[in-house]
């Protein structure tokens, strides 16, 4: 069970105290708007993770990680419905395996704490050198990105469904934008963040967490806090379906048809939704898998996954370029059935059975995760509460959760013909 507590304005904690795993978990989440700042803000928390005033180089910081029992230090940005979350991380070993009775996770929380209030920088400058450094490093992951096709199609799906809405942004930034950050951005980015940002501290620990709180209670007590409220623009409804294409040396097309789920906010109607979801383009039971897939033999993969931040279903499928609309009208055939009960009883069972089983946690870092992706709800939600709810969904909420699924935009990669070699699923 989870233990929720205000460190400062827009500052949470949350706990897990569990004697079960070896190690511990600190992950710092912050979240902001996914705006024109989501470049500076990827390169500073690259940057955060590189150094602090007291821990300038890597030398220093692997040296102080080393002496942490081989504490892991990880940094990553998301997106979570119109958000940009970013996070730095920390993993060591739990307290009872350490020597002469000291506190590896409070020594774990006080490095991360110097990275993020103590970075290293002097009057606005955090290095012209490293900052290059990590313009290079994330300009290249965002180009590599492109050898992905079957990601590729995803983002420019979403880009073009969403093109009026933050959630249509890169969460990194392009690579331009990338390129055109400066230190002041960086300088901004890094004051901005700590007096608006939307702060959560998930801890999961053997330990008791109070003095880690009343450490991130006192270097908040350091800075005027405004904290910015983030909301995410929900479209219930589309009334006009939008279709868009590109030509590239692809062996095999890429069909990407996303959804309005047909939601007014992130918890509407949240189960029946993820149920149907399911049913429709989850396991190899799916309506997806089983018909388009297998029966049909119309794709190589086929799948649907519901992102409720946001309120959208992106359907996802690998197929040859000249079977788009076949295989388009057989989507909208499957997602009929459901609407229509067009399932057994058997089907549904092994849905909520499948989603309840993924539920099972076997590690801090995923426990760690599940409470650090609710850093925007007021309500925590146990996988015990997600258990229960899955569980609950009846076969009519399923069909009404399909009936109020509404098309929005076809986005097809396809062959040009020339048939290079790809990075295939």
């Amino acid at each position: 069970m989870y233990k929720l507590r205000t460190a400062a304005p827009g500052v949470r904690v949350v706990s897990v105290e569990t004697n079960e795993y070896k190690t511990n978990v600190i992950d710092v989440s912050m979240a902001v708007p996914l705006d024109e700042n989501a470049a500076a803000n990827t390169l500073l928390i690259r940057l955060m993770k590189r150094s602090s005033k007291q821990y300038a180089d890597f030398t220093l910081l692997n040296r102080k990680l080393d002496e942490l029992y081989g504490a892991y230090l990880g940094a990553s940005v998301s997106k979570d419905g119109d958000a940009q979350i970013l996070t730095l991380s920390i993993c060591c070993l739990d307290d009872r395996f350490a020597l002469d009775n000291e506190s590896i996770a409070y020594s774990c929380a006080e490095l991360l704490a110097d990275l993020i209030f103590n970075p290293n920088e002097t009057n606005g400058d955090f290095g012209e050198d490293k900052l290059n450094l990590e313009k290079r490093l994330l300009i290249s992951e965002i180009l590599e990105e492109l050898d992905d096709k079957r990601s590729y199609a995803l983002k420019q799906c979403t880009s073009y469904m969403c093109k009026d809405e933050p959630f249509g942004r890169s969460v990194r930034g392009t690579a331009e934008e990338v390129e055109n950050v400066t230190m002041q951005d960086i300088y901004a980015a890094w004051k901005r963040i700590l007096s608006t940002a939307v702060f959560q501290i998930t801890v999961v620990s053997g330990n008791d967490v109070n003095k880690i709180v009343d450490l991130f209670a006192e270097r908040f007590g350091r800075v005027k806090r405004q904290p910015r409220n983030i909301s995410t623009l929900f479209i219930k409804e589309c009334t006009e379906v939008r279709r868009y294409s590109e030509l590239q040396p692809v062996n095999q097309g890429k069909l990407v048809i996303g959804y309005r789920a047909g939601t007014e906010y992130e918890d509407d109607n949240y189960y029946a939704i993820r149920v149907m979801t399911d049913i429709f383009g989850g396991g190899t039971y799916s309506k997806l898998f089983a018909n388009v897939r297998e029966k049909m033999s119309l794709a190589y993969y086929c799948s649907a996954r519901f992102n409720n931040s946001k309120g959208v279903i992106m359907v996802q499928s690998g197929i040859d370029t000249d079977k788009e609309e076949t295989v388009t009208a057989e989507i909208e055939n499957q997602l009929n059935d459901v609407r229509n009960g067009n399932f057994d009883d058997e089907i549904l069972e092994s849905s909520k059975r499948s989603l309840v089983e993924a539920l099972t946690f076997n590690s801090p870092n995923v426990i760690s995760n599940w409470y650090s992706r609710q850093i925007l709800s007021e309500k925590i939600v146990t996988p015990e509460d997600d258990k229960s709810g899955i569980l609950a969904v009846t076969k009519e909420q399923v069909c009404e959760a399909a009936r109020n699924v509404t098309k929005d935009t076809i986005f097809m990669l396809a062959s040009d013909g020339t048939q290079e070699d790809e990075n295939e699923d």
